[in-house]
């Protein structure tokens, strides 16, 4: 069935529509952040319903605090305008926090006020919590990023992968093994997807702590939970420096998250000592040779921005070399494969992930080097028929000597 054209409307209308100035949506246009859907021979913009989309994504991201510089980069790199719910996902919860802290800024001023109304003597260690708390609104710029970055990493392998059955369930199946009354502790929860793909399984005898280095991935995952939050702690923790008293978990949980610790034996030691005798340990990472031919890609591209450090911030603790550190920690330890590849339909997804990895690597592409990527990956999906890129994933399982 053809598809209908979409029906245009002038720019008139679509400022009335929007609530936005004439004047605002000119000098966006002049600046390349928001081009009409097209013009007519005299020169007049004309707009269609998904300019609405692009239109609000960008007052979204003004009000959370990005400048249009900013906005415009996001807005350019931006791969998932297709996926318009996981979008809106991310940007509610962006606002959600911000709406908690000009809660917490309020409160702060209030307290002030209250002193000042009763004539009390002012708190100054309380009157500088006000600027502490607005200084924390830099961090939603951080967190966003954060968030789409996430996002992108787990888009792929959720809607590319061959083997559907799942990592996350597959990952999940092998926790069910351990007794139903224990204590667990997740170290790098991130927006707690393992559980949220999980929650009709989770015995409801266990006594789960999330935790994450990060407040923003945690305020993510207590969002992506929603009301089954409440079956769940939560707390800010560094691996390298668990706050919790020796011997308080039955389970420690680690699913792709040690290779980006700074001192791998510190975290190993506080793991080990947080952890009861006997106790279960689960740590997933990657091989050396995971999605390689990505890495093949890239320099048949030819790209100089995607350095080797791109790919390299998980040779710390890979499958290869991971049993060195676990068996001087935890015995009896095992390693599971899981097994799967992602064929590459649609060079979108994948732009997204190469734009997700550490090294700023979205930053270095302007315009021109985008289309060239995108152009040249589009190129090798039709001539192989999609890309196949082979995973090498796996799970540590041990338990405490």
């Amino acid at each position: 069935m053809e598809e209908k054209p979409l029906q245009l409307i002038n720019i008139g209308a679509f400022a009335k529509k929007s609530g936005v100035t004439l004047r605002t949506l000119r000098y966006y246009d002049n600046i390349d952040l928001l081009k009409p859907s097209s013009y007519n021979n005299k020169g007049e913009r004309f707009y269609d319903r998904r300019d609405f989309a692009k239109l609000q994504k960008i007052l979204t991201l003004k009000f959370i605090g990005f400048s249009l510089d900013e906005i415009k980069k996001i807005i350019m790199y931006d791969m998932n305008d297709k996926d318009f719910k996981k979008s809106l996902e991310i940007q509610r919860n962006i606002v959600e926090r911000k709406i908690q802290h000009t809660c917490m800024v309020a409160k702060a001023i209030d307290d002030t006020l209250e002193m000042l109304n009763y004539n009390k003597e002012v708190n100054w260690d309380k009157f500088t919590n006000i600027i502490n708390v607005l200084n924390m609104d830099n961090k939603l710029l951080e967190q966003y990023e954060n968030a789409s970055n996430l996002r992108a990493r787990i888009r792929i392998h959720d809607e590319l992968s061959e083997n559907k059955y799942g990592w996350m369930k597959w990952y999940f199946d092998r926790l069910l093994t351990i007794p139903k009354e224990v204590k667990i502790l997740e170290l790098g929860c991130g927006d707690a997807s393992l559980w949220v793909k999980n929650l009709g399984r989770i015995p409801s005898e266990w006594d789960i702590t999330l935790t994450d280095f990060s407040k923003g991935m945690l305020d993510d995952a207590k969002i992506n939970l929603k009301r089954s939050s409440k079956k769940f702690k939560f707390k800010i923790v560094d691996v390298q420096n668990i706050p919790f008293e020796d011997s308080s978990f039955d389970v420690i949980i680690a699913n792709h998250m040690l290779y980006h610790v700074e001192d791998i034996e510190r975290a190993f030691s506080e793991m080990n000592r947080v952890l009861k005798s006997k106790g279960y340990f689960y740590a997933s990472t990657v091989g050396e040779n995971h999605m390689s031919a990505l890495r093949d890609l890239m320099l048949e591209f030819g790209s100089e921005k995607i350095n080797s450090n791109s790919w390299d911030n998980t040779s710390k603790f890979q499958l290869e070399n991971g049993f060195d550190i676990i068996n001087r920690y935890f015995k009896d330890s095992k390693l599971e494969k899981y097994k799967d590849s992602l064929k590459i339909t649609k060079a979108e997804p994948l732009v997204d992930y190469i734009f997700s990895m550490p090294g700023n690597v979205r930053e270095k592409f302007d315009e021109k080097s985008l289309k060239e990527l995108l152009s040249f990956l589009n190129k090798k999906i039709k001539q192989e028929k999609g890309i196949h890129i082979l995973k090498d994933t796996g799970l540590f399982i041990g338990r405490k000597y």
